[in-house]
């Protein structure tokens, strides 16, 4: 096994800047129009529901990997913030990957969700008990929602879509391929129940983010050690998630030739995440500037 020549972080910091071009690739595809890539003839076939909602997520998952990497170079306590913009990346991902691989009419009533959701934002019933207030700028919401929104009235139907993430991902991988769906999952398992744990602030997520990779040494050193192999494990799942879309939207449309590229991220990826961590050299300590910089500048 031949040793690597930069940091993990470094490594997956480089990886993730191709992925963003081919997120791009994919983007221009389904907003603007053919493309030649690799000698190929590209031509974006997805339905126009499926381009518009799916495009949408897609372009914010990239913006939230576009973050992580500035935040890469946060070392300490700042780490914690990158859990909640890595979950918003992965869920993006997977949702984006949904509704490009299901039918035009589900993507639909994810756009209609959107309507619906925002005057729901201005009828509701916060709180319970005492403690409870209602906001309301309809005189009859009632009324509203029945003439207005009748898909959406009824106990349990007040969601865009009434499958779990994980039966989301079980979805894009029978109808997009096993790759996409096998990738989202590894996303799913790797980040999705750590974030929420911290996300929400349980006694657990704080104990895991301050102890999780000290091995036994209390100190602030090991502390901020630790919080380096915090900042690898959500590059590589939110690496995993971009996968999983990328294989999707090219599979689904049969373009080998990106798909290709998607294929080769993900073979280093998969080599990067699975070798020991003596296989890299130690990282390098950064400290957290006020202007970060442009992550392209600094890989």
């Amino acid at each position: 096994m031949e040793p690597e020549e930069l940091p993990l972080l470094d490594a997956l910091r480089g990886l993730a800047l191709l992925q963003q071009e081919l997120l791009r690739l994919a983007l221009f595809l389904a907003s603007e129009g053919p493309v030649t890539f690799g000698g190929e003839r590209l031509v974006c076939s997805l339905g126009v529901g499926q381009r518009r909602s799916s495009t949408l997520l897609a372009m914010g998952a990239g913006q939230s990997t576009q973050t992580l990497l500035r935040m890469a170079k946060l070392r300490g306590i700042p780490v914690r913030d990158a859990y909640p913009i890595a979950r918003s990346a992965v869920e993006s991902f997977v949702n984006a990957s949904y509704l490009l691989a299901e039918c035009d009419q589900v993507a639909a009533r994810a756009i209609r969700y959107v309507d619906f959701a925002a005057w729901r934002h201005g009828n509701r019933r916060i709180g319970s008990g005492e403690f409870s207030l209602e906001v309301r700028s309809d005189d009859d919401p009632q009324s509203t929602l029945a003439g207005e929104y009748p898909e959406f009235a009824g106990k349990g139907a007040g969601s865009w879509t009434s499958l779990d993430v994980p039966s989301r991902v079980r979805r894009v991988g029978e109808l997009a391929g096993r790759k996409s769906g096998s990738r989202l999952l590894a996303a799913y398992a790797l980040l999705y129940s750590l974030s929420s744990e911290i996300i929400h602030g349980s006694p657990f997520g704080v104990s895991y983010f301050y102890s999780a990779h000290q091995h036994g040494e209390p100190t602030t050193e090991a502390f901020r050690a630790g919080t380096i192999r915090h900042l690898e494990e959500i590059l590589i799942a939110v690496l995993h998630a971009g996968c999983g879309y990328l294989a999707a939207f090219f599979e689904k449309q049969s373009m080998e030739a990106p798909l290709k590229a998607e294929e080769r991220i993900f073979k280093r990826l998969f080599a990067l995440s699975t070798k020991p961590s003596s296989a890299f050299p130690p990282p390098v300590e950064q400290e957290a500037q006020a202007n970060m910089g442009d992550p392209e500048n600094d890989v």
